[in-house]
């Protein structure tokens, strides 16, 4: 509970069991709900080898997908790479861009994400207020920053694993860039580009092989981009 509850018989959350470490407690947890509480039997306390297999079970790479409202802080949501090092006792997360870093770590109550130089505080441009101990098993409604507020944004999901497995398999086998250009600049490069099997700074990409040359489809940074194969990633 609260810092101001120290040393008394109430709180927030409670397990009725005289252990001298609570880790070794194995009686259901209670959690308040208004006036009572109601069992969490899911919730564990975890320490030592415990706690460490689950910190091991973050995930290499994760994904914050789906829409925003109004499309807020779009462009910054992306495929993430895990850290070496822990931040605030959680896994931390980083996308490195052309002009920038962002990151993804816990601090305080949230799992945010940010700029680099805000890592391990509690503010960030996306945020979720869940303690678990890895950001895709949260089963709470991300929210993203709207100007001075939050708002929710109840479909964006943050995958891994097999789910973000699935969503990559989701990428179509062909695309095609149609439709006029100013002054019809670069309109002899637009055209139908297939899905390469590689990952490409943990996104598909695509490629065009000309009798003269290979142009490619890419993301980077918070872009896509097409060009020369020279400048692929």
């Amino acid at each position: 509970g609260a810092a101001a509850e120290l040393g008394q018989s109430r709180g927030l959350v409670s397990v009725r069991d005289g252990c001298l470490r609570p880790e070794a407690s194995t009686v259901t947890w209670r959690v308040g709900d208004g006036p009572s509480f109601v069992d969490a039997p899911e919730l564990r306390c975890l320490a030592g080898g415990a706690l460490a297999a689950e910190r091991a079970k973050a995930a290499p790479k994760i994904a914050l997908v789906g829409p925003t409202e109004e499309n807020e802080q779009a462009d910054k949501i992306r495929v993430f790479t895990k850290r070496q090092e822990l931040v605030n006792g959680y896994a931390a997360y980083e996308k490195r861009g052309w002009m920038s870093t962002t990151m993804l770590w816990h601090a305080g109550q949230h799992w945010f994400f940010g700029a680099a130089a805000e890592l391990g505080q509690s503010r960030g441009l996306v945020s979720v207020r869940d303690g678990c101990l890895r950001p895709e098993a949260s089963t709470v409604t991300w929210r993203v920053g709207d100007g001075p507020s939050f708002v929710d944004a109840p479909e964006l999901r943050c995958l891994a694993g097999g789910a973000l497995a699935a969503e990559r398999a989701k990428a179509a086998p062909k695309i095609a860039l149609v439709g006029p250009t100013e002054e019809n600049e670069q309109a002899d490069k637009i055209r139908v580009f297939t899905k390469r099997q590689e990952l490409v700074n943990g996104y598909a990409a695509y490629e065009k092989r000309g009798w003269m040359s290979t142009t490619m489809l890419w993301h980077a940074g918070q872009h896509w981009f097409f060009g020369a194969a020279a400048e692929l990633g």
